[in-house]
């Protein structure tokens, strides 16, 4: 986050923007002089025709479901809000008794903007220090209405990260591999029916089926699978509570079809469980608090941390070391 806001201040260096002397820690606010429509060019993005002068730009920070609002841009007849959002898609597979990486985290940092009016197109591009500008223009000028578009673009990216590396994923395993991927397959088209995929999924509020039942599971157990809904899945608890909120700890766990390319069954469920268990512990625990990244998540970033933590923990989620 602390590299996207150096950024942002570039740009408005660029702008000629000068920091307000209102200005406190939690909240920079920059004067940017008026001028006719022109070309802009930041640091990490170009919006090649500008209309409008812009009065001022506040740069401030506040959590916002898996989007940050970073700041807005003020014109003449609107505040415009800013979003950030770092996206993030791992794919493991199972082969010789381990689950591994199957390739690098699949990762993007994007700037989500409403351009209507400062851009005649729409801008989707990717720029070398790895900033993606999304344009999530809404029909609807409303803050609540920019604030789910920027995070159903945000979501977009991830799924379509998640797709393709699932394509390249298929096309180099060998039949029987296990692959397991960070999200739901409800949303990758034709999962629900691709043999040896399982999608895992931070637990929240909307839980599918018994809710009841599902927040009773205790530490290390599942629940009955659920074939009702496709695609199948089962909750299971890898982190004990401890008093936390009940749905602490939960992960719902979606199967696609097993191995053999038959339907995903209870044995299937328990044996993907057990997996689970086994990956689930280091082998050896290094550091105090090592299990507070794991679960209990909050964005796409602390997803990454948990699958596959910094390399500066000795011993990896997967019970093996990362050199």
């Amino acid at each position: 986050m602390q590299n996207v806001l150096s950024l942002i201040k570039s740009f408005l260096g660029e702008m000629g923007g000068q920091l307000a002397p209102e200005s406190t820690v939690e909240e920079e606010r920059y004067y940017l002089p008026p001028g006719e429509p022109r070309s802009i060019t930041g640091d990490f993005f170009e919006i090649p025709e500008y209309r409008g002068s812009v009065s001022a730009f506040q740069l401030f920070q506040s959590g916002i479901s898996r989007t940050y609002l970073i700041g807005q841009i003020r014109t003449e007849n609107e505040v415009r809000p800013v979003h950030y959002a770092s996206v993030a898609s791992v794919i493991l597979h199972r082969e010789n008794g381990h689950f591994s990486p199957f390739t690098r985290p699949l990762t993007a940092d994007l700037l989500l903007l409403d351009l209507d009016g400062l851009d005649g197109q729409d801008i989707v591009e990717r720029y070398n220090e790895g900033i993606e500008i999304v344009d999530c223009r809404s029909q609807d000028i409303g803050y609540k209405a920019r604030r789910i578009t920027a995070m159903r673009e945000s979501a977009r990216v991830q799924r379509e990260m998640q797709e393709e590396g699932l394509l390249a994923c298929k096309d180099s395993r060998e039949q029987g591999v296990l692959i397991v991927v960070n999200g739901s397959l409800q949303q990758i088209e034709g999962a629900e029916n691709t043999p040896g995929l399982v999608g895992i999924v931070p637990a929240t509020a909307d839980i599918l089926g018994d809710a009841s039942a599902v927040l009773a599971v205790p530490f290390g157990a599942r629940s009955g699978l659920d074939m009702k809904n496709q695609p199948s899945a089962f909750y299971m608890r890898l982190r004990e509570a401890r008093g936390a909120n009940p749905d602490f700890g939960l992960v719902r766990i979606e199967l696609g079809r097993k191995p053999d390319g038959s339907p995903a069954d209870e044995s299937w469920a328990s044996e993907v469980a057990s997996l689970m268990l086994i990956e689930r512990f280091p082998v050896k625990p290094e550091g105090e608090g090592w299990d507070k990244q794991i679960f209990a998540l909050q964005s796409a970033g602390d997803y990454i941390n948990t699958l596959i933590p910094p390399q500066k923990m000795v011993t990896t989620y997967f019970g093996r070391s990362t050199a």
